[in-house]
């Protein structure tokens, strides 16, 4: 989900409080030299980048305050980790942003002032569509590997499938807490009014992230960092 529209004060700053150390831990603690040691997975990191960006352009705007798509945010979570997973995700934004701006000046030439506004809504974006699901499938993660029933399906369905459904009902919760608590009365009454959205959503966003998910496991297994193959294939 992305916000679209210039937040308020409150909710600019609240968000920046939340989002910002975030970021700072998910730096701290990003394995750097495994990434920097593998020509590949850097491969898989940029073009994740990029694609995610790409991707988030195919979005269903309501009244220029919310866009929904699919985040694909637990399947990057369960290939790159929950640190790097922020990153992506913080770094795919910016270049969203950067394709909306190249495509409002192709267009209209109105790119300056509609990225401004963009750019203030980072921060807002940032922490719903990225922090909350990534926080989200790491918690199932965490649950998934700690259950006895060892199964690969455990693994596809349990976190790339219906974990990413349930993430959709998170994100409705967290983005209501959070523009009741900053008073942004319009954003709230957007919400209220399309919060069926969140729910309509649980399937597209499951079915991406499960299809991706099982492709990388059952093909690349090595690339999916949060798989683990000893565990789920391991002896009963």
């Amino acid at each position: 989900m992305h916000f679209l529209t210039a937040p308020s004060p409150a909710l600019l700053w609240v968000s920046i409080a939340l989002a910002l150390p975030l970021l700072v831990v998910a730096l701290r603690l990003a394995p750097w030299s495994q990434l920097l040691a593998s020509g590949t997975r850097q491969h898989a990191f940029y073009a994740s980048v990029l694609a995610l960006g790409l991707f988030w352009l195919l979005q269903v705007e309501v009244r220029e305050v919310l866009g929904f798509h699919p985040m694909l945010m637990a399947v990057t979570t369960m290939v790159f980790g929950a640190p790097l997973a922020l990153i992506v995700g913080a770094l795919a934004l910016a270049a969203n942003l950067i394709y909306r701006f190249a495509m409002g000046a192709a267009l209209d030439g109105a790119a300056v002032a509609f990225s401004e506004v963009n750019l203030a809504a980072l921060p807002v974006s940032f922490l719903l569509g990225v922090a909350v699901p990534v926080g989200w499938t790491w918690l199932v993660i965490f649950l998934v590997d700690r259950w006895r029933f060892k199964n690969p399906f455990t693994y596809f369905l349990g976190v790339g499938f219906f974990g990413a459904m349930l993430s959709c009902l998170w994100l409705g919760a967290a983005s209501y807490l959070l523009f009741f608590i900053t008073g942004s009365d319009g954003a709230l009454a957007v919400w209220q009014q399309n919060a069926l959205l969140f729910v309509l959503m649980m399937f597209p966003e499951g079915f991406c992230n499960g299809a991706i998910a099982t492709v990388l496991t059952v093909l690349w297994p090595d690339m999916v960092k949060t798989y683990r193959d000893d565990w789920y294939l391991g002896d009963k």
